[in-house]
């Protein structure tokens, strides 16, 4: 895990965001933090129901999204200042970035060509584009994901727990996680069967187990999670993103859904 992409979105979150990143990155050995604010094409910005965009549509809304970059980077600019002065950021190379690109463009020539993806949880106000680089960042990308949610300052992958379910998605999201794992200080692991699957696809791991809730439903695993984060101290949860159809998740809903609806602690997870 050498590099990392964090996606900026709301300007309150950039600290919380670039901290999570170069933490990450320096633990395990990383090189590179790249950070991207990614300007919305016109066309983005519309239905498919409504009016085609004049000219000058076109400019007004490139106009608010270069002045919505420029903040951003105004932030990020501070953050570097700061890092650079008290030592922290070493010697890790940093890159903005600030295209005007769709989300599968974005996807296909940025997210796919680093090791993570930092991001802020997805909110109800965010814009259809930033939702859906959200989703892509999980399903799209083949790459891990880390959810900061917002306001986090504290430590990220210090403490970990391993969320544990017996399919390709958990396999993966484990593997990838190996790096921060081998640099935390300590690591629980949950789930039917958790510590002996650590054994075979992490060996030499050392894991604690520990119990939650017996409930299959995704409402209260969703809270058994979160309960076990928030009452051990815990400063990720490693899972897989699990994927229904949308007619499931509206009726039923899914673990991943409603954690990512629910921000209380770093979340690392890969599809």
């Amino acid at each position: 895990m050498k590099t990392a992409l964090v996606i900026l979105n709301r300007p309150q979150d950039v600290t919380g965001l670039l901290a999570a990143g170069l933490s990450v990155l320096r633990a395990v050995g990383g090189t590179a933090l790249s950070v991207l604010a990614a300007r919305e094409p016109p066309e983005d910005t519309i239905l498919p129901t409504e009016e085609m965009l004049t000219d000058t549509d076109r400019a007004r809304i490139r106009a608010q999204q270069r002045e919505w970059a420029d903040g951003l980077h105004g932030h990020y600019h501070d953050w570097l200042v700061k890092c650079r002065a008290d030592g922290t950021l070493g010697d890790m190379e940093t890159n903005w970035l600030d295209p005007e690109i769709s989300v599968e463009r974005l996807i296909r020539a940025y997210a796919s060509e680093v090791d993570l993806i930092v991001i802020g949880f997805p909110q109800s106000h965010d814009s259809d584009q930033k939702r859906r680089a959200v989703r892509a960042a999980i399903f799209d990308s083949t790459r891990p994901v880390l959810f900061i949610p917002p306001g986090w300052d504290g430590s990220v992958g210090r403490k970990v727990l391993l969320a544990w379910k017996d399919t390709a998605s958990c396999r993966r999201t484990f593997l990838s996680a190996r790096p921060i794992l081998d640099a935390a200080g300590e690591v629980e692991v949950v789930g039917d069967g958790a510590a002996s699957a650590v054994g075979e696809l992490l060996p030499g791991l050392s894991v604690t187990p520990v119990k939650a809730d017996d409930d299959s439903a995704p409402v209260e695993v969703a809270a058994a999670l979160q309960r076990l984060c928030r009452d051990n101290g815990r400063d990720m949860l490693v899972m897989g993103g699990y994927a229904h159809g949308r007619l499931y998740n509206h009726i039923i809903g899914s673990v991943t859904q409603i954690m990512l609806e629910n921000p209380q602690i770093p979340i690392f997870m890969q599809h």
